[in-house]
């Protein structure tokens, strides 16, 4: 299927082919999405484990900051009680 727009590979340049499109039902909206990737396999490969551990970090870092906010609250309600 041909692509209304162009998107170009951010490591190589080469023009990305469109993967896959599906649409979703959100509310009452319909959102149709279109995945693209690189035509080369191992550039592709090598964006899908870096993308893995942007999403790893990005979750690791919103995970300590409920940790720290859980904590804080506890200390608070400590502080509270005992004073």
């Amino acid at each position: 299927m041909r692509s209304i727009y162009k998107s170009y590979c951010t490591r190589c340049g080469k023009e990305r082919i469109v993967s896959r499109i599906w649409k979703e039902k959100i509310g009452l909206s319909v959102v149709k999405t279109v995945e693209h990737v690189c035509p080369d396999k191992d550039c592709q490969k090598i964006i899908n484990n870096e993308m893995a551990r942007v999403k790893k970090k990005r979750l690791e870092a919103e995970e300590k900051r409920k940790n720290m906010i859980r904590n804080r609250k506890k200390t608070s309600f400590k502080k509270i009680v005992r004073g």
